[in-house]
């Protein structure tokens, strides 16, 4: 079940296959607005299996460019302070 989505995402990233050593099933996180929050090189969502990938996508380029996407702005921790 996780080998292939480890396979298909080693597909997008450059360097060594991504392999999978466990996993394990949680209780799925869901903030207390209902909202993502994303940002600090963490992710939670309760709806990761429409956004993660967009997410992931814009959560990598912010960490290669180290410049803010404006499209995750309303989904920032920040919102909570």
């Amino acid at each position: 079940m996780v080998a292939p989505l480890a396979a298909e995402a080693s597909k997008l990233i450059k360097g060594e296959p991504l392999r999978t050593t466990s996993w394990k099933l949680g209780l799925k996180p869901i903030p207390g607005d209902g909202e993502q929050v994303l940002g600090c090189f963490v992710a939670f969502t309760h709806s990761g299996a429409t956004l993660a990938l967009i997410a992931g996508e814009l959560l990598a380029e912010e960490m290669v460019r180290s410049e803010k996407q404006p499209m995750l702005a309303s989904s920032r921790p920040e919102r909570f302070a």
